[in-house]
């Protein structure tokens, strides 16, 4: 009996296995409900609702695959994983290794701008939306001179309005790329909020690559199920996106950490699975608004970190 069999037996809990191993299945989580962002009300009063009428409409945009960037999305069901933190080194390490960067905030909890330090009074992509407003406008630089599309301070009467017209339209993502004239060129990654909303259907409706951000914890691996649902349409795509697990904050002091990215990769499937290693410097660097690959320097997650990045750039050419 492994480890991670142990560790379960403590709760009266089991794993079970084909003779493989490949398809464990673990039975001990039960299901969390999930916010799928469409119970809203529309105020038909609010001072951007007039607007709100035209913030899917983009004449002047080509369709996406034309332009053909490659799109990140970096997604997670359970909050707290540190997926912000993650976008925001993966967008300087690409930059550092030639890519041309755009980091997009798809979080109303508007992170990246506090990561990376820009400008908290210009607008972002959510009030940009509601006015019809080209992105190219809301652009500010970044770490190692990738550019931030942040998604800007609204109150809750305009965060309900775009919430509506995205429900409505699934293609509002890829329309707003495609107007920022992006080419083969370009990766954008993609921060979405955690949990089944509709920024993030609209995020991997539009990806390339999928990047499952979790922690190795109980809370994230009792949420796999439901992920697979999530991921389930997405994955029935023409071209469907290329998906990778990122164990993050990777503490290999600590015995229950292991047991639980053991329990990981048994239950991960066809999905190749990636770690970061927990690295205090990172989050000194949030602390601080600077670039965590500053601090990171030879340690551990700044290897880590370079190696996703190389790992997406090869998985770009690939596509």
């Amino acid at each position: 009996m492994s480890r991670t069999d142990d560790l379960f037996a403590l709760f009266g809990k089991s794993v079970s296995r084909d003779p493989t191993g490949r398809n464990a299945r673990l039975h001990f989580f039960g299901s969390i409900p999930f916010d799928d962002g469409t119970r809203v009300n529309l105020n038909e009063g609010s001072r951007l609702s007039a607007h709100a009428t035209y913030a899917h409409e983009h004449p002047q945009s080509q369709p996406l695959s034309a332009l053909r960037p490659t799109v990140v999305a970096l997604v997670s069901v359970n909050g707290g994983v540190g997926r912000s933190t993650l976008a925001t080194a993966l967008s300087s390490g690409l930059q550092r290794l030639g890519e041309s960067v755009v980091a997009v905030d798809l979080d109303p909890q508007n992170a990246l701008r506090q990561h990376f330090g820009v400008d908290h009074e210009l607008p972002g992509l959510g009030r940009s939306s509601l006015l019809n407003t080209p992105w190219q406008n809301i652009l500010q630089s970044g770490f190692g001179g990738c550019q931030v599309i942040p998604f800007g301070d609204i109150d809750t009467q305009q965060k309900d309005n775009l919430q509506r017209w995205l429900t409505r339209e699934p293609k509002w993502l890829a329309q707003r790329l495609s107007a920022l004239g992006l080419n083969e060129g370009h990766t954008v990654i993609v921060d979405t909020p955690a949990g089944n909303n509709v920024y993030f259907h609209q995020a991997l409706s539009v990806a390339d690559i999928v990047l499952v951000v979790a922690q190795p914890n109980a809370a994230c691996l009792g949420t796999l199920d439901q992920l697979n649902a999530l991921l389930a349409p997405h994955l029935e795509r023409e071209r469907p996106p290329r998906c990778h697990f990122v164990i993050n904050q990777l503490d290999e002091n600590s015995a229950f950490s292991l047991d639980m990215l053991d329990a990981f990769k048994l239950r991960r499937g066809e999905y190749p699975l990636e770690v970061i290693h927990r690295d205090p410097a990172i989050s000194a660097a949030l602390a601080s608004t600077t670039d965590p690959l500053d601090y990171t320097g030879s340690s551990l997650a700044g290897d880590d970190i370079n190696g996703l990045c190389r790992l997406l750039i090869a998985r770009k050419k690939t596509l």
